[in-house]
Formats: C-alpha cells, structure tokens, sequence
C-alpha cells in the first residue's frame, strides 16, 4: 500500500504532528459547517412561523432572557449574529485551505531538497550510474507528484469529517430519509469508483512512463547537439520526443476527463434525489410550512456535501493518478550515500598507493596489486590506451573511489571515510570534457565558493583567458548552457581557471590540454608548471609535449603500473621499462 512507504519513509515526525492538528482542524471546520447548516434551517423555520419562538422550549429561553419584546426583532437579531457567524465561519475556512495546501506544498520543498541533497551525497560509483535526466525526474517531477498524493489524502481528510458531520445532523433530524439518501449516494459513488480507478491508474502509469522518456530524449539532444545538427536529419529524434510528449499529453488529458466525470454524475444525481425529498416531504404531511425549513436543511446539505464528495473522489483519483512516483522515489533516497566525517588531513610528504586492485565488474580487475609512491611536489605523467585504468587510477589517488583491496596513505594516515573529506579538498580537477553551467564567467570559475575578483582574475590571466573574457563582456559576460558562448579551447582554460582558483596542493589534469592547438598548450603548461611550485601534478595525457618536463611517467597496462622514460616512449624499439613499485 502506498500510505506506508509515504508515512514511514517520506513524512518526519514533525510532519504527523503537523498532519494531526490539520486533521483536528478539519474536525473543527466540519462542526462549523454542521452548524451553519442547521442554523440557517432554525432562521428558515423561525421567519416563516413566528409562533414557534414561543413553542420551542430553546428559543423561548432566550427570547426571555435576554429581553425581547416583539418576536420580529428576535428572528432579525438572529439572523444578523448568523451574518456573523458566516463570515467567522469563511474566514475559519480559508485559514483552514491555506495551512492544508502549505503543508502540501512545503512536503514538495522537503521532497525536492531530500532528492537533490541525496544527489550530492551519491558515492562518486554510483553518481555514473545514474541517468541525467532521471534524478531530475526524481527532483522535479516525482516530488511534485508525491505533494498531489499528500493534498489528495488532506482533502478526503478534512471533506470525509464534514460530510460526517453533516450526516450526523441530517441522521437526527430523519434519519429514514436520510438513510435512503446515503445508501443512494454510498452506491453511486462505489459505482464510479470501480468504473473510474482502475482507467485513472492506467493513465498515471502512462504519464509517468512517457513524462520520463520526454525528459530522457531532451537531455540526448542537449548534450550532442553541435553532432546532431551537423547530422542534419534529426526526424528519428523529432519523432521519439513527440511520441511521448503525445503519450504524456494524452494520458493526462485522459485523467482530467475521467477525473472531471463524478462531479456531473453526482450532480445530477443530487439534484434528483433533493427534488425526491421535497416530493416525499409534500406526500407525507402536505404542510407548505412544515416543508419550507427541511426542505431549506437538506437543500443546504446537499449543496455543501454534494461538492465534498466531488472533492473527495477527484482527490482518491488525484491520488491514484500520482501514487506510482512514491516507490522509486523511496528506493532512490534507500540508496546508499557516502556518510563522511570531517577529520582534518594535512599533505606534507607522500601520497602512497599499497597492493590495489579495483574493478567495475566482478572478477575482472582493471588494476592489479598497485603500489606506488608518489612525493609531494613531483610531477607525475599517466600514459596508457584508453581504458587500461588511468582515470580509474587516479580516481583512486584523489579519494572520489573507494578502495576496494589495498589501502590509500596520505603521510603515512589511511584515507577513508572520516579523512576523505578533508583530503577531496587538497585537489584542483580539470577534465577532458568540462560542464560549464548558464551563468556569468565568474560564477562559473567560483562554483559555490567563496567570491574574491582578484583571484578570479589572477587565475584568468594564468590561464591565458583574461583579455579575451574581458573582450567578451568581463566577469560579469553570460556563457549560456555548457559555455556555448565559448569555443572549445576557452572553455578547457576555464576549467583550468576553475581548478587553480582552490589553490590546490594536489592538480590532476585529465587531458586537459586536449582541446588545445599545440601553441596554446604549450603557454598554459608553461603556465601551470610555472606557478605549480611546491604542487603535486598528476597529468593524464597521450600527447608526449604534455608530459615532458613531468619528473616520472607511469604506464598503466593490463592492470599494472610501470614506470617508464620519456626516451623509451618515443621510440618503443629502446625499450627499457622497468615495472614500479614503491
């Protein structure tokens, strides 16, 4: 049943104690308008037939007791303090929706920030395994779906006490007739719930399924765009997005057909059984003032619960609708998140790899029993074909995967869990291929840190960018979405901008110059190198020039790492390799 995962999972115990005064509040509400409703009938009762002032024992006591000499004043006195409690009674209701739909809408706040808080907390593994576009399904999408199941369940909540409540007094005033009425009602309503569920589920299975390959397709065409255009027919891709665009259109309009059918059907049917009971009532004592107040009692009834119903089964197809988003939503913030603590690690001598060995799928290493050292301030070049483990390995280095067999040192201290933290923060990263985000030059370079012009500048100007970024507008110049603003080159020397603003100990460039003519990256090296003193540099590269003032370059082949000279790189036929372990 979906109620549990959401109760269990999903709503903090501050949340039920919240749930629990929205409910005694709707209890209160529905008192009110059990009240308003057989107040109006007493005025009807007492303006049409002034006698009974006198004749009922409850209007008779305040009639003397608060000293009324004519019957007329009394009836408009009441009728005045009932204009009151109407507008007590509004303004009562209206503080009542807003806290129900504050509360539903701050859970769609709480969902959405639990999902993307959850997101950052991923193991960096995990993080690669996830689609793109469906943690913003999760994020986006499903937390909002999650909010349209909780408001559903608050309003057949707060509507369910009123209709009771209502009952109740309709009970107590005939409760033949009314027992008529509510085995009537009861049997229609199963009747369209039987009918309309199971078609409203259906159709929320589609939403959810197509509102995801929607999404899905827009971020493939996003991230390969310059391919694709170059491609030039793109109809396979037009043809995939419209077809689901077209299912999620078509199964959300199904839902509000479906959902907005019950209301007419219960209309119709209540206005029917309203004109039955003046029929009866007329049948029955054939008596114009007798009729007048119950008439008035029942036709008001009909015309608050009437509606409550409606309310009450749009909510239960509301909820059938969106209930699907509930259980990935739970299995997706089950997933385990790295819990790290915030241990202080200082790096003044080594780095020290001891017997690794690491793979992606069991039973199929791609590194092998690794060990290695590597001493603060040396400059270490990473060669070897794509996929022998480079990356994987310095991954490893720099603490984003977890050690599965051996052990990461910093200084002689294991890194794990509650020093990996602190260890993360001694590195700079620039990627091969680097995601700048639409915002300004400076944003993107600060990236949540804390802002200071000066350094954005300086290490602009280390990364050979400053005057083109002020020809294009400064600091403050938009990149748009990916940087498209800039070429490919521009956007690689931001990401070296990015890296170097952290002052890091520790810079791993991961073909980062690849995007660079020779002449540029022979400049940004020179630069690197030049203010890297005292830095450790891990560079992963294929082009030699890259690595060519590094002081040691490790080969990464069939799990192993050697270590190797640039002279036997240049021409493999000198071979003089020697496997590294340290």
């Amino acid at each position: 049943m979906f109620v549990v995962p959401l109760f269990t999972k999903l709503l903090s115990t501050r949340d039920k104690h919240e749930l629990t005064w929205l409910l005694l509040g709707s209890i209160l509400v529905s008192l009110i308008e059990t009240i308003g409703i057989s107040a109006l009938m007493v005025f009807v009762s007492m303006s049409t037939n002034l006698s009974v002032i006198d004749s009922n024992p409850y209007f008779s006591y305040w009639y003397h007791k608060l000293h009324f000499q004519q019957h007329t004043t009394f009836v408009i006195c009441f009728g005045l303090l009932l204009i009151f409690f109407y507008i007590a009674r509004a303004l009562i209701n209206v503080l009542h929706i807003y806290y129900l739909s504050r509360f539903a809408q701050m859970r769609q706040y709480d969902f959405a920030t639990q999902a993307f808080n959850h997101f950052l907390k991923l193991p960096f593994s995990d993080f690669a395994l996830k689609s793109n576009s469906g943690v913003a399904h999760l994020i986006n999408t499903s937390s909002m779906q999650i909010t349209h199941v909780i408001s559903g369940l608050l309003a057949i909540l707060a509507e369910s006490s009123t209709i009771i409540a209502i009952y109740a007094m309709l009970f107590y005033v005939n409760w033949k007739m009314t027992l008529v009425l509510t085995l009537l009602l009861t049997t229609k309503v199963l009747i369209i719930i039987k009918t309309f569920s199971h078609r409203i589920t259906a159709a929320g299975k589609r939403s959810q399924f197509f509102s995801l390959a929607r999404d899905k397709k827009y971020h493939q065409v996003f991230g390969n765009y310059k391919f694709l255009k170059l491609l030039g027919n793109n109809t396979q891709h037009a043809d995939a997005f419209n077809s689901s665009a077209y299912g999620f259109a078509q199964a959300n309009n199904v839902n509000i057909v479906w959902q907005g059918l019950p209301r007419f059907i219960l209309e119709t049917l209540g206005f029917c059984m309203l004109i039955a009971v003046i029929v009866y009532v007329l049948f029955r004592h054939n008596n114009a003032q007798f009729v007048l107040p119950i008439v008035s009692m029942y036709a008001l009834a009909f015309y608050r619960f009437l509606p409550s119903i409606t309310k009450i089964l749009t909510s239960y197809n509301q909820i059938t609708f969106n209930k699907h988003a509930i259980k990935p939503f739970v299995e997706y913030l089950d997933s385990i998140t790295e819990t790290l603590s915030h241990q202080a690690l200082a790096f003044n001598h080594a780095i020290t790899l001891t017997d690794i060995t690491f793979s992606y799928v069991p039973g199929k290493p791609i590194l092998k029993n690794v060990s290695l050292t590597i001493t603060k301030g040396q400059r270490i070049g990473f060669i070897g074909e794509s996929g022998a483990g480079k990356t994987t390995l310095i991954d490893i280095l720099v603490g984003l995967l977890p050690v599965q067999s051996g052990s990461l040192f910093v200084d002689n201290i294991v890194v794990d869990s509650t020093n990996v933290r602190a260890w993360r923060q001694h590195i700079g990263y620039i990627p091969q291929h680097i995601y700048l985000f639409d915002g300004t030059v400076a944003e993107n370079i600060i990236c949540g840190r804390n802002a200071d012009e000066a350094h954005v500048i300086s290490v602009l100007k280390k990364a050979r960018l400053y005057e083109l970024i002020m020809d294009k507008g400064g600091l403050q110049a938009q990149i748009g979405e990916a940087g498209i603003q800039l070429s490919g080159g521009q956007r690689q020397r931001l990401a070296i901008a990015r890296a170097l603003y952290g002052n890091p100990e520790v810079l791993v460039l991961d073909e980062a110059t690849s995007s660079l003519d020779n002449a540029n990256e022979e400049h940004i090296m020179q630069e690197i190198y030049d203010h890297a003193d005292g830095k450790t540099l891990l560079i992963i590269a294929h082009r030699l020039s890259t690595i060519s003032r590094c002081d040691r370059i490790l080969k990464v082949e069939n799990g192993l790492v050697h270590e190797v000279t640039l002279a036997s790189v240049m021409n493999p036929e000198r071979n003089n390799d020697r496997s590294f372990s340290a």
